[in-house]
């Protein structure tokens, strides 16, 4: 009887297991930067490495950005 349970049970999460295999990827993300471009989120490896200048390139903005306001308010 256990046997047949432990079977159960391991259809069960092989049977989960291949149907999040085989669903659609989750949809892309993307954000809008001030120049109304949009930075897609990676889909795979090769594709990280531009993101991440991507977002160090926007957050460099947005310093600039507080560092001139700040100065304005002084």
């Amino acid at each position: 009887m256990r046997l047949i349970g432990l079977l159960l049970a391991l259809l069960a999460v092989g049977w989960l297991v291949m149907t999040q295999l085989q669903s659609t990827p989750a949809p892309v993300v993307s954000v809008e930067d001030g120049s109304n471009t949009t930075v897609k989120t990676p889909t795979n490896a090769e594709e990280l490495k531009k993101f991440e200048a991507q977002v160090n390139s926007l957050a460099d903005q947005q310093n600039a950005r507080t560092r001139e306001a700040l100065e304005q308010i002084q």
